[in-house]
């Protein structure tokens, strides 16, 4: 039986792991794997950093939420004329 040996990681790496996964809008799963540290692992640090800052830096980016509102809806009407088209086409070769 292999018995694994513990990683140890150093203060700054942690810390750089940490950071790119606030500033990142990729899931935590794919960071960890990128970075080869186990997703639990890499939550813990995030949670210990954000404990440990203070309240008055910078807030940690909603994950996700990077689009404004006009930009969403610019899509949405963008989507929804695509889907016109597309209906029309199928309409069409219904037809044919």
């Amino acid at each position: 039986m292999l018995l694994r040996t513990r990683r140890r990681y150093t203060s700054e790496y942690k810390l750089h792991v940490v950071r790119y996964s606030l500033e990142s809008t990729a899931p935590q799963a794919v960071i960890a794997a990128e970075f080869d540290v186990p997703v639990s692992v890499l939550g813990r640090w995030r949670r210990e950093y954000v404990s440990t800052h203070k309240k008055d830096q910078k807030p940690v980016p909603n994950q996700g939420a990077s689009k404004s509102l006009a930009d969403l809806e610019r899509e949405n009407r963008q989507l929804r004329k695509q889907l016109e088209r597309k209906e029309l086409e199928i309409d069409i070769l219904k037809k044919a």
